[in-house]
C-alpha cells in the first residue's frame, strides 16, 4: 500500500487524531487540462495524510482478504457524484467555487470498517461515520454555487449524502462467508477538520479507478 503498519493488537481502539485538510489553492491552475475531451469529475474530501497512515495500520490484519485495496492516495470522501465535463466546463467550475465560497471548515469523524453499502450484498469495505450536520451543508452550497453557472451541465439528482471513505472493492458474494457473521470489521476512532474540498477526475483503468486531484479549493 505504500504505508508502513505500525502494528495492530486484536481489536484494539483507537485514539482520536485530529488534522487539517488541505492547503490553501495555488494562485494558478491548469497544467493537466486536455481539449477536446470529457473528464469524469467529482468533489470530495481528501483525507490528510496522516489519517490515511493510521487507517492502514487499522485495516492491515485484514489484508488476507481476496479482494481489491484501494490505493491510499485514492482514498477520499464524496460531496457531489461524477459528472462528465468538458476541459473549459472544469475550468468554469473550479473558477465558480473559488469565487462563489463553498462554505465553512467540517469537522468529519469516522467510527468503523464495514462491509458496504449498507442494506444490499457487499461489495465494498468502508470508513464511515455519522454523516455531521455541515457535511449535507456543505454539498447544498457547492450545489447552489453549480446551479448558478449556467453554463455547467445540470446535477442529476441524488440519495441523501452519507459519511464514506470506500477503502476496498470486491464482487457481491465474494465475501459471502464473513459477511453471514459481521458487516463491521473494527470500531475506531478518526477525526479531522476538513478545510478544503478537490475537483477531482477519476479514470478507469485495467487495475480500477484512478483519481486525480485537478483544484483545491479552500473553505472558510
Amino acid at each position: 500500500m505504500g504505508l508502513a503498519p505500525r502494528g495492530l493488537s486484536g481489536s484494539a481502539r483507537f485514539r482520536v487524531f485530529v488534522f487539517s485538510a488541505g492547503a490553501r489553492p495555488p494562485a494558478t491552475a491548469a497544467p493537466w487540462y486536455h481539449h477536446g475531451m470529457k473528464r469524469r469529475i467529482f468533489i470530495a474530501i481528501d483525507l490528510p495524510p496522516e489519517l490515511k497512515q493510521d487507517i492502514a495500520t487499522a485495516i492491515h490484519r485484514w489484508h488476507w482478504l481476496p479482494i481489491r485495496w484501494l490505493k491510499p492516495e485514492n482514498w477520499h470522501a464524496t460531496v457531489i457524484p461524477p459528472v462528465y465535463l468538458e476541459d473549459a466546463e472544469v475550468e468554469l467550475l473550479v473558477a465558480a467555487l473559488r469565487v462563489g465560497r463553498a462554505g465553512k471548515s467540517v469537522p468529519l469523524r469516522f467510527r468503523r470498517i464495514t462491509l458496504a453499502p449498507p442494506g444490499m450484498t457487499a461489495r465494498m469495505i468502508w470508513l464511515e461515520g455519522e454523516t455531521p450536520p455541515g457535511f449535507p451543508g456543505l454539498k447544498k452550497r457547492i450545489e447552489a454555487i453549480w446551479s448558478g453557472e449556467r453554463r455547467l451541465p445540470p446535477l442529476r439528482t441524488d440519495p441523501p449524502l452519507r459519511l464514506h471513505v470506500t477503502l476496498a472493492r470486491f464482487e457481491p458474494g465474494d465475501l459471502r462467508e464473513l459477511e453471514a457473521k459481521t458487516r463491521v470489521l473494527g470500531e475506531v476512532e478518526f477525526a479531522f477538520e476538513a478545510r478544503s474540498i478537490a475537483v477531482m477526475e477519476s479514470r478507469l483503468t485495467p487495475s480500477g479507478a484512478e483519481y486525480t486531484s485537478m483544484a483545491s479549493i479552500a473553505l472558510d
